[in-house]
This record gives C-alpha cells, sequence and structure tokens, in this order.
C-alpha cells in the first residue's frame, strides 16, 4: 500500500498565515515591500508546511523574465578545458543567485542555429536576456538579434561597433603589444605567435597589437601559428615552430594554457625556459598556476568581465534600463619567470 504525499502549495501557505496568496507571493519575491509582522507569519508557514515555490513562477516575477541565457560558441570539451569561461560562468550564476535570477548555459551550437534558438526562447519567455561570449568577425548573428529586438550584451569585441551592440572586453591590442614589447626588450628579435581562431575579435585585437610593435622594427620576425586555444593544438603548433629551420628564441601565446602547451613542447625538445626559449601570455586565466615557474603574462582583469555583463543585463530586465555598455578594462604586464635575455 502507498502514500500520496501532496506538495504544499502556495495558497496553503496563505491560509496557515491568514493572508491573500497575492500577499505569500509579494512575501517571497519582494521582501522588502511587506511589513515584518506579515514577513514574520509567512515565513513562519512556509516553514510548518515546508514549502517550496514554484521555479517556473518565480521567472516570471511582475510580468519580468528573471533569467539570463549565457552563450559560449565552443564544444563541450573546449569550454571543459577553459578556465576563462569556468570564471566567467561563476561570476554571472554568483550574481544571480544573489539576485534571485536564473542563469541558463549554452556551448556546442553554430551561431547562426543559436540566434533562432534564442528568438524563440525570448519570444516564448524562457529567457529575459542574453550575455554572448567570444565574438567572431561575423555580424549576422548579431543583426538578426538586433532586427528580432532580442536584448544581448557580448563579452568581447563584437565584428561591428556601434552604440546599438552592448559589449565588455579587455584591451586585447594593448596586451598583444605589452607582451611583444616586453620581449623586444630582452633582445628577441624572431617570435612565435600562436594566436587564437582566425574569426574571433580577440585573435584580431592580439593581431593588431603584435603588428604595431612589429612595423616599428623592420627586423623583428613574427612567427604566428592559429590555434583552437586547447592544450593540445598548443602542443602542436609549438612543437612545428621550435622544429623550423629558423626556431623562435620567444614564444607569445594567447593565453595561459597554450603556454602549458608551449612547455610541454619545450621539454620534449629539451629546451629550458628562460634560457633557450622565452614564453609570454596575453591573459592568465589559472593554467599558467600549474607551470613550475611564475608565467609572464598580461594582467586583464578578465575575472570582472562576467560581474560586469550580469550587472548590466540585470538592469534591463528588472528595471527595463536601456543597455549602454561599451567597455574596455585595462591591462598591465605582470613580469615573471619565464623571459630572459636571448643567449
Amino acid at each position: 500500500m502507498g502514500f500520496l504525499i501532496m506538495a504544499s502549495t502556495i495558497t496553503d501557505v496563505a491560509k496557515l498565515a491568514g493572508v491573500s496568496a497575492q500577499t505569500v507571493s509579494r512575501t517571497i519575491n519582494t521582501p522588502e515591500l511587506v511589513s515584518k509582522k506579515t514577513l514574520d507569519k509567512v515565513q513562519r508557514a512556509i516553514h510548518a508546511l515546508d514549502y517550496h515555490p514554484n521555479l517556473t513562477a518565480r521567472l516570471l516575477v511582475n510580468n519580468k523574465v528573471r533569467s539570463i541565457g549565457l552563450f559560449m560558441p565552443f564544444s563541450s570539451d573546449q569550454v571543459k578545458q577553459s578556465l576563462f569561461f569556468s570564471t566567467l560562468s561563476a561570476a554571472i550564476c554568483q550574481f544571480c543567485s544573489q539576485n534571485n535570477l536564473i542563469m541558463q548555459m549554452f556551448t556546442s551550437m553554430s551561431r547562426e542555429d543559436s540566434s533562432r534558438l534564442f528568438v524563440k526562447l525570448f519570444k516564448e519567455r524562457q529567457v529575459g536576456g542574453l550575455i554572448l561570449t567570444c565574438p567572431s568577425v561575423s555580424n549576422e548573428e548579431l543583426i538578426h538579434l538586433l532586427s528580432e529586438k532580442i536584448p544581448f550584451i557580448i563579452v568581447g569585441r563584437p565584428g561591428i561597433l556601434t552604440a546599438q551592440i552592448p559589449y565588455v572586453d579587455v584591451d586585447n591590442v594593448k596586451a598583444g603589444s605589452i607582451a611583444i614589447e616586453h620581449l623586444i626588450k630582452f633582445g628577441h628579435r624572431r617570435i612565435g605567435f600562436l594566436n587564437g581562431p582566425s574569426n574571433m575579435t580577440l585573435s584580431i585585437d592580439l593581431r593588431e597589437g603584435v603588428t604595431a610593435i612589429s612595423r616599428t622594427l623592420p627586423e623583428l620576425e613574427m612567427m604566428e601559428s592559429e590555434t583552437n586555444l586547447t592544450l593540445e593544438c598548443g602542443y602542436i603548433e609549438a612543437l612545428k615552430l621550435l622544429r623550423s629551420e629558423r626556431r623562435p628564441t620567444a614564444i607569445f601565446t594567447a593565453d595561459d594554457l597554450l603556454a602549458v602547451g608551449v612547455k610541454k613542447a619545450a621539454d620534449e625538445l629539451n629546451l629550458r625556459i628562460p634560457e633557450d626559449l622565452s614564453i609570454i601570455s596575453g591573459v592568465q586565466n589559472g593554467w599558467g598556476l600549474i607551470l613550475p615557474f611564475k608565467l609572464t603574462h598580461v594582467d586583464t582583469q578578465f575575472e570582472k568581465l562576467g560581474d560586469i555583463a550580469a550587472q548590466h543585463m540585470a538592469r534591463h530586465i528588472l528595471n527595463e534600463e536601456p543597455i549602454n555598455l561599451s567597455k574596455l578594462l585595462e591591462v598591465r604586464l605582470v613580469e615573471g619567470q619565464s623571459c630572459g635575455p636571448v643567449l
């Protein structure tokens, strides 16, 4: 013989507390708007009945969809390897949990497919806005979202700069310049450059910073390789550079996971860091901390990106404020032990 246990409803709480169901809803979602006496009565009733508010209903408080969609246009394997993504999503998730919002994360989809999905989710009131990451040079996805009036913020520089496309990013152009200038000071004139995917604005900005410096020094030889920002790709591309006839004396990597791949390749070829090869990274997401030396890198303040994006999206969802955001975070060089003079 079985027993059917019925979950308590908001009506049950209202009856026990001696208030209306609307008052219970208001107490749960905006407790600051009710009196202390009412708050105490409702909370005691909730505790006594072990009541748990319906998640879907809470997303639609005051007819506002309290849900933010986070899109990462990479495979699940790439996302797992990237501490940038984990840091970004953790910051957004924490902000959402502190502000009675829900975060939904999407990966492994083509940008074309994702834009259609996001339009569907928004119109079905499943998400109130989007945070997009790692923008590409193609603007079709953004134009589609704009035409459908879908609110979004981009973490990264969009392929087109206009007031209608809000974004927050780090100054990757300056990061590229800082890194190459540092290597030049040590006498390096043949430098490998492990960049990100060619369709990402991140890669374009890093290259722009590198090119700005190389133009001023004709004898500087830059050897650029495209990667997918994974450890294995960094290792393979570094091996190619280090086995070439004109082996670079230093390598600049788009991020520190690629730098770990460079170290793996250098170990295989018995190259010492920094005596035989200098390494500098355009950012330290966290992987660089596993290296047996302090990695010279550019501090980009990337850990602030998620919180900034979430704050602005929340203001739009909750207060219907226009999203006015066009921000670049400052960067600076952090000297470690991975760069040295050419011997």
